[in-house]
């Protein structure tokens, strides 16, 4: 998507020999090529990642039952949620410094707050895991509910390592990390269903493979410069929290509100409507998720790039960015909603099995709800890039009290598993949707803002012709 407009020309390298400039074009193009090539290496990783996911879908669905991956849904998602936050979002901040002594610091304090966490977990569990596990009525989660601290820990430093190789632009170390942890996901699964642990093998497989993922970065934690002594380092790891302290306590909530606005409806199903049912549902999440994290990760990629760009030279390109991408998104979102309500159901009996004919049915709940996720988080990247993270912050506390309403009026009011599934899909469908307008309405308010700006500089005669 990029184009020649932004590219160097002669009057920016001002009257520089021909042999500089052409030297000066080739280093731009290279640094250009570079980008791409990274971009490349991170969704090649990560498709082969979600592949692996795909393909071994069938295989877990005939070694695990739908209570077990019901026990999954609520070890998955105390994790995901928890590990959100464990780091205090201190990784955010890894890019920002300029120096590297500072982005190491960072790193270390967020690896720390994350092992604070899982300490701090562990305690918790100690005295309330078995209140924990009765709450959703599933004993058995007492006896791996110790995973849920140590993996949203691992979650937590993959996240600040691979910020920090964000930094350094290893990207075919990121996209590496992407395929190992998928394949240590499944190995250890698919292994710990052949030695018969069925409640936690999967809850299992995914610390492993996170912890898996962090370790596959810890060769690129080195310094690059020589700024300075090693020694002195661990002395200003206070100071460095205090001065990026607005991450964990402006950023934190925030993050922690936007992953509840999809894990919250799994905890809430699992609560009032058992395990085999979460485990149903959890399972159709699943396999939903791989084609959208396929599609979805390189077009965010690239959308994010180019909005960034648009917004920094104005004349209403982003506005003319935002419809192009969502038509483009549509184009694809409205046959793959027809595709998975129509033909996907009855394909899951055939290759997952029959007890998983339940998630056919889920299947059809959730394919507006996928067209809308589709659409709508590939684009959500707007409101942050213009600066909008109040109005962003305000629809993550929208959707997650949408969501979390809607499940929990159709269960209380006596609704069946399938309507509390259909509840949720149209909800947060919704949530998407208005994410999506006022995405809209920031680009085109700023288009607007830009053209009367324009208008004020412009000469009468100029201004009167318009």
């Amino acid at each position: 998507m990029l184009s020649d407009r932004n590219t160097p020309d002669d009057m920016t390298l001002g009257n520089a020999p021909r042999r500089h400039r052409a030297a000066f074009r080739w280093c731009y193009r290279q640094r250009l090529g570079s980008s791409h090539r990274g971009v490349l290496s991170i969704a090649s990783g990560s498709a082969g990642g979600q592949l692996l996911l795909l393909l071994a879908a069938p295989v877990l669905a005939r070694m695990y039952s739908p209570a077990d991956f019901g026990a999954f849904a609520v070890l998955g998602t105390l994790a995901t949620t928890l590990g959100a936050v464990a780091s205090g979002r201190f990784e955010l901040a890894v890019p920002l410094p300029e120096r590297d002594q500072e982005a190491h610091d960072l790193v270390a304090v967020g690896l720390l707050a994350a092992l604070g966490t899982a300490l701090a977990g562990t305690a918790v569990l100690m005295v309330a895991r078995g209140e924990i596990a009765a709450l959703f009525n599933q004993p058995a989660l007492s006896s791996w509910l110790w995973l849920t601290p140590w993996t949203a820990a691992a979650i937590a430093a993959v996240q600040v390592l691979n910020q920090l190789a964000i930094r350094y632009q290893r990207y075919p170390a990121i996209g590496r990390r992407n395929f190992f942890q998928a394949g240590a996901t499944l190995l250890t699964q698919i292994g710990a269903g052949l030695m018969g642990l069925r409640v936690g093998g999967l809850a299992l497989g995914l610390g492993v493979g996170q912890t898996v993922g962090a370790l596959s970065l810890l060769p690129g934690m080195r310094r690059r410069s020589g700024d300075g002594k090693p020694e002195t380092r661990h002395r200003s790891l206070w100071r460095t929290a205090l001065k990026h302290r607005r991450f964990p306590l402006l950023l934190a909530p925030s993050g922690l509100l936007n992953v509840l606005g999809l894990q919250l409806p799994v905890l809430l199903i699992a609560y009032y409507y058992g395990s085999a049912v979460a485990g149903w549902f959890g399972f159709t999440q699943r396999v939903l998720a791989i084609p959208v994290g396929l599609l979805g990760l390189a077009v965010a990629q690239v959308y994010l790039a180019e909005l960034s760009r648009a917004a920094r030279t104005g004349g209403g390109q982003a506005a003319a960015l935002f419809l192009q991408v969502s038509r483009q998104l549509g184009m694809v979102a409205a046959p793959g909603a027809l595709l998975i309500a129509f033909a996907v159901p009855p394909a899951f009996t055939r290759v997952f099995g029959a007890e998983w004919s339940t998630s056919g049915t889920y299947v059809q709940a959730l394919a507006v709800f996928t067209a809308a996720q589709l659409v709508g988080s590939s684009l959500s990247q707007t409101l942050i890039v213009f600066g909008r993270q109040g109005l962003q912050l305000a629809w993550d506390v929208g959707r997650l009290l949408l969501v979390a309403a809607a499940v929990m009026i159709t269960a209380r009011s006596g609704g069946s598993a399938l309507a509390a599934v259909w509840a949720f899909g149209l909800s947060a469908a919704s949530a998407y949707g208005a994410s999506w307008l006022l995405s809209y309405h920031v680009v085109t308010s700023a288009r607007g803002q830009e053209s009367s700006h324009k208008s004020e500089q412009a000469p009468p005669a100029l201004a009167d012709s318009r």
